[in-house]
């Protein structure tokens, strides 16, 4: 063999050897990620976690079955017996944890979807109870929401600035929601905006009065910092703008805000904090069974990001939904969707000072091991 032929062999086998090598050091690599099948539902869960839940309950568990597929369960000693007996909202709470999921995976291309739906909600369930299983496939690589948006997003119970929702952002948040088959509707009427937010507060203190809605109520409040940071769940007082010994009087001696001076104060109180309010907004769809509740969280968790990312804040108003009287009315009110379909969503948005951020379960809590 000639010296440059056996140069040029010697060079090649090198080569050779280099690519095998780097090639099988990539191999392992990419084994060694694929076999961290936790490592990707805790980062998703991360950012889903700080999604909002009826009265911050946080009732999702999540356990990895593996890379691609997990089973989402619910905590029964996180339901609403007395508030919400069929678990229709909770059902919702878990339809926006989902798609929280769904947006936070997009970075990596993929999205969340539900393979199987399992038994419905009952709030007599005596221990953690599988819902749903669900699996992470490719996504359609269109990202409208960004993941950052879920950590952003905050309910604002402080005044408002009084500045309304333009109209651009009513035109985008409408246009999104039509794609999910329901509808976004909005009014700045100041008659109608007023007269919704006086139905609100005149429901808010009528289901106080019930002894079982209030003691429903009682073991959600966290008085102090302390309390809310320790138990990272249910309603802090900051984030209700009402300081802590205020409302732990209202709550433990309710009799004697239910009348004369002391219900002037507290009512004045309450209502001052809708000052500046100028956009009324609810939602219109199907909302018949489980998968309309778990869809209509996925349009509720779509419009409270894209208004995040138009630096607005929301602040639902459930009890003009969960309360049949109060509801009615708002049917009267407020313009309805098409083909038979339901309000079953309303809200105030606008702008405010940055609110409080309620304190959330950490990720070791969340996933099942």
């Amino acid at each position: 063999m000639q010296v440059n032929s056996r140069r040029l062999f010697i060079q090649k086998t090198a080569a050779t050897a280099l690519v095998a090598l780097f090639t099988n050091s990539v191999t392992k690599l990419f084994a060694i990620s694929c076999n961290t099948d936790v490592n990707i539902w805790e980062e998703l869960v991360e950012y889903a976690r700080w999604c909002p839940t009826v009265h911050n309950l946080q009732p999702h568990r999540l356990k990895v079955i593996s890379k691609n597929e997990a089973h989402l369960y619910y905590d029964p000693t996180k339901l609403l017996a007395v508030e919400d007996p069929q678990a229709i909202f909770t059902t919702i709470a878990l339809g926006i944890f989902i798609e929280c999921l769904s947006v936070a995976a997009s970075p990596h291309k993929l999205k969340i979807e539900i393979t199987k739906l399992h038994e419905p909600i009952v709030t007599s369930a005596k221990e953690i109870t599988l819902f749903a299983t669900l699996k992470l496939v490719k996504g359609d690589g269109i990202e409208t929401l960004e993941r950052s948006l879920i950590l952003q997003r905050k309910t604002s119970r402080l005044h408002y600035d009084g500045k309304a929702l333009s109209s651009e952002t009513v035109f985008k948040i409408k246009k999104e929601t039509e794609k999910s088959e329901h509808q976004f509707f909005s009014t700045n009427d100041e008659k109608i905006v007023n007269e919704i937010i006086s139905l609100n507060q005149k429901t808010l203190f009528e289901d106080l009065k019930s002894n079982e809605v209030r003691g429903e109520l009682e073991r959600l409040f966290r008085y102090t910092k302390e309390d809310a940071e320790k138990k990272k769940d249910g309603l802090w007082s900051e984030c209700m703008c009402f300081s802590g010994s205020l409302l732990k009087s209202v709550f433990t001696h309710p009799k004697k805000w239910q009348k004369g001076l002391l219900k002037k104060l507290l009512k004045k109180n309450y209502t001052a904090s809708f000052n500046g309010t100028k956009t009324i907004c609810w939602l219109g769809g199907k909302f018949e069974n489980e998968k309309d509740w778990l869809h209509a969280g996925k349009v509720l968790a779509t419009n409270w990001l894209l208004l995040t990312k138009e630096n607005a804040f929301i602040h639902p108003f459930g009890s003009l939904i969960t309360n049949e009287n109060a509801y009615k009315k708002i049917n009267e009110i407020c313009t309805q969707p098409n083909n038979g379909k339901k309000i079953w969503m309303i809200f105030r948005a606008g702008y405010s000072k940055e609110p409080a951020h309620s304190f959330r379960l950490p990720v070791t809590e969340i996933i099942i091991k």
